[in-house]
């Protein structure tokens, strides 16, 4: 599907910042929304993007928190999308936001990072790490940092281009093919009797 046609299906705005991923306690999204809201009381109009399906702890309460910043008509919840209309999403995204507390590795950023879109993340976290230089990183525990970190990716074109430059080039080192064979040579390595 073409990129005006998937805006157009989801009622995407022309800017916007996109998290995908579960929306769970653990992703941080609380943080991200105040960190959204405080964009907004800068004077920055910013929209918020929210892909994936609710996972555990879901009670309403993100609602709630949306409700009481007053930010309803800031935040837009997809829910689950096609997986086939994800890089579309991702590729139409400004700024794509990954303020995890914490990951086992973490897929969405390199995904964002593979369609062209400057990825702000955690730092101090498994997501430093994967994405290195080519992430905006951000203490996920502080909210003014996220709001700060948007800021800088929002207002600033040509460090949205860096990082995007950045994250191209990154992706290339992850591939299932070489996660396969370094994943084999560990096998090969405790059936031998040595250390991994």
């Amino acid at each position: 599907m073409q990129r005006h046609q998937l805006r157009l299906r989801y009622n995407l705005p022309e800017k916007f910042i996109l998290f995908v991923g579960t929306i769970e306690p653990r992703k941080n999204l609380t943080r991200l929304i105040r960190a959204v809201a405080q964009l907004r009381q800068r004077g920055c109009p910013a929209r918020l993007v929210l892909v994936g399906p609710n996972g555990w702890l879901v009670n309403g309460s993100l609602e709630q928190e949306i409700e009481a910043l007053g930010m309803k008509d800031a935040v837009q919840n997809l829910g689950y999308v096609p997986l086939e209309d994800l890089p579309g999403i991702y590729s139409l995204a400004t700024v794509f936001a990954f303020p995890s507390l914490y990951e086992g590795f973490g897929l969405p950023p390199l995904e964002a990072m593979a369609c062209g879109t400057a990825v702000l993340t955690s730092q101090g976290s498994a997501m430093a790490e994967i994405c290195g230089d080519a992430a905006f990183l951000v203490d996920p525990h502080a909210e003014d940092a996220i709001a700060d970190g948007l800021a800088a990716l929002l207002g600033d074109a040509a460090l949205r281009v860096h990082l995007q430059q950045r994250g191209l080039a990154r992706v290339k080192q992850y591939s299932w093919e070489r996660t396969a064979k370094e994943t084999a040579v560990v096998y090969q390595k405790v059936l031998n009797g040595s250390q991994p």
